[in-house]
């Protein structure tokens, strides 16, 4: 799968894989990165 760099997405995915941040917003993260993929693959 191609990685997004930039944009909602992106940052979303780079916060996904980033062991500091936090679990609130790895969540919010995720839930980003899960509605961009049923929309857009």
């Amino acid at each position: 799968m191609a990685v997004h760099h930039g944009g909602k997405v992106g940052k979303a995915g780079k916060t996904l894989a980033s062991s500091t941040s936090s679990k609130g917003a790895k969540s919010k993260a995720g839930k980003t990165l899960a509605n961009h993929k049923a929309a857009k693959h």
